[in-house]
């Protein structure tokens, strides 16, 4: 029988052998690799194995070729859509750092995860088996800015441990419909709106306590305007915690919703974009082991300067940190 052959790189270090395999020939059935690797069709260092053995760097996996095959043409035969044009604010070997174009999904196929992703390919990275660069956090499709990428197993796991131990801070800015008149402290518990068919919404929740449902912002005006002749404002927002909708719903449920965000309550816009909410700087503990500089800026996008001038808002480009 004719086995290809693979060696497991640092990214593959201490991974499960099935956690592997999966990565590597996606369109199979778990139940087809897990009886592959029983029957010896998956072997690691030309022995029999289990399906949960750890894998060490520099072991060589044995794949009957037959698996492989069906999976190596679907990769030929695949069509991709052009590429998408977006700028890289920040890279190195641990962390890419993007700034996110306005209407584009992340997480779609042949979305902005699979641009970047055709990038990294293309540069010279270290060969792994398990490891695919992929997003470190979230950006809805219509919210423009700042979304970290993955460009190795050890950056991946420190970001995300960063993010969500608070160690990292997230600023975003964005346009409210009305006047915000001071800075405000909102802590909701906000859960998935079940009465939505047809749209993922969130609500806030007055009975809820449970924890893991808290959004923590904290919002603050930074410059004033007007759109239509009613007053808005460009407005801080520094995120404590990473919830779903989190901007979005959280300023509606206080009376300031984003510009254009019908879906939570706003006046709808006849302008460049349908909402203007901004992912425009993260502060980074010094000294962190994969290299990250201490301020990372994302430039607005052209529309948003552009509606910053129609709506008369005059503002120079610094963040109120408190």
């Amino acid at each position: 029988m004719e086995f290809k052959k693979f060696t497991a790189g640092s990214n593959d270090e201490g991974r499960r052998l099935d956690k592997i395999i999966r990565k590597m020939i996606p369109e199979s059935k778990i139940s087809s690799l897990y009886s592959a690797i029983r029957k010896g069709l998956i072997r690691v260092n030309d022995k029999k194995c289990d399906i949960s053995l750890k894998i060490n760097e520099g072991d060589v996996i044995s794949i009957a070729a037959f698996l492989i095959t069906d999976a190596d043409k679907s990769e030929e035969n695949s069509n991709f859509e052009p590429q998408i044009k977006f700028q890289t604010v920040f890279s190195n070997d641990f962390i890419r750092i993007i700034n996110k174009p306005y209407d584009i999904s992340v997480h779609s196929e042949n979305g902005l995860a699979s641009a970047v992703e055709k990038i990294y390919d293309s540069e010279q990275h270290e060969k792994s088996l398990s490891f695919k660069t992929g997003p470190l956090h979230r950006l809805d499709r219509k919210t423009t800015g700042l979304l970290a990428f993955s460009n190795n197993l050890q950056g991946a796991e420190w970001f995300t441990k960063a993010i969500s131990e608070k160690e990292i801070q997230k600023y975003y800015i964005g346009i409210c419909q009305g006047r915000l008149e001071k800075q405000e402290y909102w802590n909701d518990y906000i859960v998935q709106d079940q009465t939505q068919s047809s749209f993922y919404k969130m609500k806030v929740s007055l009975k809820d306590t449970d924890e893991k449902n808290l959004a923590s912002t904290v919002c603050t005006p930074l410059s004033y305007g007007t759109y239509k002749t009613k007053p808005v404002t460009l407005c801080q927002f520094q995120i404590l915690t990473g919830k779903k909708h989190q901007i979005r719903l959280q300023s509606s449920f206080h009376g300031i919703p984003l510009l254009g965000d019908t879906a939570y309550g706003a006046d709808k816009v006849n302008s460049f974009q349908d909402l203007y909410l901004h992912a425009y700087k993260l502060f980074i503990p010094e000294n962190n082991p994969i290299g990250l500089p201490g301020e990372i800026t994302a430039d607005l996008p052209e529309n948003f300067t552009k509606f910053l001038k129609v709506s008369l808002i005059n503002w120079d480009y610094r963040l109120i940190i408190k």
